[in-house]
C-alpha cells in the first residue's frame, strides 16, 4: 500500500488530501504544517511519495528540497505552487523533484499523479520482510509447516504448537515465542505494518493473528 507525507501551510487543506486519498485506499503517514516540522518529516523518510508544499513558514519548500533531501532518495516529490514561477520550477526540477501541481490542486489529479510515479514501485513480498537470518522466522516456517497438517493447534499455541516447535529445534518453549514476536517486530519496521494496514488492521498483530493470517 502506497504511503503519503505532506507538508502543506493550509491545514485545511491537508486535512482534506488526507481524508481522500484514505477513502481510496492510500496511507497518509504524517503531517507538517511548517518548514521546521517538515525537515523532521523528512528525516522519518516513512513514506513512498512527499506532497510539498513550496511556499512554508520557517524553511520554504524549496530549501528543503536543496539542504534536508538526499539527491538520491528511493522516494518521489510532488510539489504544490501557487505561482508556476519558471526560475523556481526550473531549479526544483534540477534538485530531482518529479512533478508539480499548480493550486488550486484537484484532489482527483493528486491521487492519480501519485499512482503514476509510483506504478513502477514493486511492493515487497512478505517473506522478504521476515528475515530468514532471524530464529523467529525459521521457527514461523515450522509453525506453519505444523499448521497444514493439523490446522486446529492454531487453537493451542502455547499447549501445544510451541512445545513441538521447540523440541524440533531444542530449545525452550519460552524462547520460541519471544523469538516469533521479536522477527514480528523487525518485519513491522520493514514494511508489514503497511500490508496489516491493508487488512483493515492497525495495531501489531499477535503471533496466533500472524499465523492466522499466512494460513490463508
Amino acid at each position: 500500500m502506497l504511503r503519503v507525507a505532506i507538508i502543506e501551510d493550509s491545514k485545511e487543506l491537508a486535512v482534506t488530501i488526507k481524508a481522500h486519498l484514505t477513502k481510496q485506499g492510500i496511507i497518509v503517514t504524517d503531517i507538517a504544517n511548517n518548514g521546521m516540522d517538515g525537515r523532521q518529516l523528512i528525516e522519518k523518510r516513512n513514506f513512498d511519495v512527499l506532497l510539498l508544499d513550496l511556499v512554508l513558514p520557517n524553511i520554504d519548500g524549496l530549501t528543503l528540497v536543496k539542504n534536508y533531501m538526499p539527491r538520491e532518495r528511493d522516494y518521489k516529490v510532488i510539489c504544490f505552487s501557487a505561482f508556476g514561477k519558471e526560475s523556481v520550477l526550473i531549479e526544483a526540477t534540477a534538485l530531482g523533484v518529479d512533478y508539480f501541481l499548480l493550486k488550486p490542486v484537484d484532489l482527483d489529479v493528486i491521487e492519480q499523479t501519485i499512482r503514476r510515479l509510483c506504478e513502477h514501485m514493486a511492493e515487497p513480498a512478505l517473506d522478504e520482510l521476515f528475515s530468514e537470518k532471524l530464529k523467529g522466522t525459521q521457527y514461523i516456517n515450522d509453525a506453519m509447516a505444523i499448521l497444514q497438517q493439523t490446522p486446529e493447534k492454531i487453537e493451542q499455541l502455547t499447549r501445544s504448537l510451541y512445545p513441538e516447535i521447540a523440541q524440533l529445534n531444542d530449545v525452550n518453549t519460552a524462547s520460541v515465542e519471544r523469538a516469533i514476536r521479536h522477527s514480528i517486530d523487525k518485519a513491522w519496521k520493514q514494511g508489514f505494518e503497511q500490508k496489516w494496514q491493508a487488512e483493515g488492521k492497525y495495531t501489531k498483530p499477535t503471533v496466533g493473528e500472524l499465523l492466522d493470517y499466512l494460513m490463508r
